[in-house]
């Protein structure tokens, strides 16, 4: 290969604040400030881990750790030192207090025909799982079925990967154990065995501090308020929608009660996400542009050069956070042929043609747009009532008969330039406005009229 590789490991180094704190003021100086302070001794111990991409950090909420050999096991296994086992599963086994402190994370929720990301990527800095320990009394907040993977889970390649020959030879150079991908779903696991192999160039890892269960013993010392502050007001900031939902849901229910259309089960769930999209509740989709998210770079280095992927840009998709209020960040995108809708009513995935449900998701969201405008149910100042003042939505189809209001995919790009530019920033000139992901996708975009 021509370069020296070093092969990405899971790690655990169990470390006192002072070994650590300049990694955390790297990424969070507001919570490093707040410890300083408190200046905890060596009882109150913290771990460090490495997990290299596409690694299982949690499997149906169960906690996964590097034991001595570097194999990732449940916090339940034996191998694992007691001391370990003991200070870090607190929180139901499932993730303890957390920080990630280099590259990012994905909580989803896995389905068998796809999966649901439940924010945006976990960025360096970010501090969650402090919900339960911090309400010891609040016992209905379960540990439930979500994983978590070092890098995103829910990314693929946009154009079409499925050559047989092509994907035989990295097979062969790769030792991959899985077939031509039937969908897009079956991507990730592709990304993740090139990382894995020793001749992948490019050793990435993502890294979590765990806060021990001695950090939340002292909820009544007063020393200790601002630590607990801290997470509070993380977790706080983190449930707005969770804790808004009986409204939107009232509202969004009172908009389809005079709505003639009588939408499908299906329409109003993706609509409705679609709405929760713009007020950057849940993610849509939007193309790598780092490696923040895993290897990219080095992913559509071999896309390009081994695999040879003739006439279009190796774009990797990834979840992303709309922000409506910063036009610099990017625009993102959902697509029926990747559904990430969470709510499931009775016969909610009864499809009829992608070309009419991209018509009827349309049509209900205008209606939202007029309803939510008039200000009749007395939200003004809310982010659902500015949604539409900032958020633009544009419906596209790679369909010869396109409905009124629909754009061609091939027009995606001409606003987009991130959608032909890869990782290391070289552009290209030809879309893959054929591939699956645009048949039926939803764009949103900023509003140029607002500057703020």
């Amino acid at each position: 290969m021509g370069k020296e590789t070093r092969k990405a490991t899971a790690q655990l180094q169990k470390l006192t604040w002072k070994e650590i704190r300049h990694e955390v003021h790297a990424v969070n100086p507001e919570l490093a400030k707040i410890i300083d302070e408190i200046d905890p001794d060596d009882r109150y111990w913290l771990a460090k881990v490495s997990y290299p991409y596409g690694s299982m950090v949690m499997e149906r909420a169960v906690l996964n750790l590097p034991n001595k050999n570097g194999q990732l096991v449940p916090i339940t296994d034996s191998s694992l030192d007691p001391e370990i086992r003991e200070g870090l599963g607190y929180n139901l086994k499932s993730n303890p207090v957390s920080l990630a402190l280099k590259n990012t994370f994905e909580i989803y929720l896995p389905l068998e025909d796809r999966t649901i990301p439940l924010s945006g990527i976990i960025t360096p800095g970010t501090a969650f799982g402090a919900w339960r320990i911090l309400n010891p009394f609040n016992t209905e907040h379960p540990a439930f079925i979500w994983d978590m993977t070092s890098g995103a889970r829910s990314v693929f390649m946009l154009p079409k990967i499925t050559e047989a020959k092509k994907h035989m030879s990295l097979k062969k150079i790769y030792d991959l154990t899985v077939d031509t991908p039937r969908s897009l779903m079956g991507h990730w696991e592709i990304f993740r065995q090139l990382a894995k192999h020793p001749n992948f160039r490019e050793p990435w890892e993502g890294e979590i501090l765990y806060f021990s269960q001695e950090w939340f013993k002292n909820l009544n010392d007063s020393n200790w308020k601002p630590f607990y502050y801290y997470f509070y007001d993380s977790a706080w900031g983190a449930s707005e929608l969770w804790r808004n939902q009986f409204m939107w849901d009232l509202i969004f229910s009172l908009i389809l009660k005079d709505y003639e259309a009588r939408p499908s089960a299906y329409i109003m769930d993706t609509a409705k996400y679609l709405l929760y999209m713009g007020v950057a509740a849940f993610p849509g989709l939007a193309p790598a542009k780092n490696d923040l998210a895993g290897p990219f770079k080095e992913i559509q280095r071999i896309y390009s050069e081994e695999y040879n992927l003739k006439n279009y840009p190796p774009i990797i998709m990834q979840p992303t956070l709309f922000n409506p209020y910063n036009q610099n960040e990017p625009s993102v995108y959902y697509s029926l042929q990747f559904p990430n809708a969470v709510e499931f009513k009775p016969n909610s995935r009864i499809r009829t043609s992608t070309i009419l449900d991209l018509h009827e998701i349309r049509s209900l969201l205008i209606r939202c747009e007029q309803e939510l405008q008039s200000d009749k149910f007395n939200i003004k100042g809310t982010s659902l009532s500015n949604l539409f003042n900032y958020t633009k939505y544009d419906y596209f189809h790679n369909g010869v008969d396109l409905h009124a209001g629909m754009r061609n995919s091939a027009e995606m790009p001409k606003e987009d330039p991130q959608l032909l530019t890869t990782v290391d920033g070289k552009k290209y000139n030809n879309f893959p406005d054929t591939c699956s992901f645009v048949k039926g996708c939803i764009r949103l975009s900023h509003k140029k009229s607002n500057s703020t």
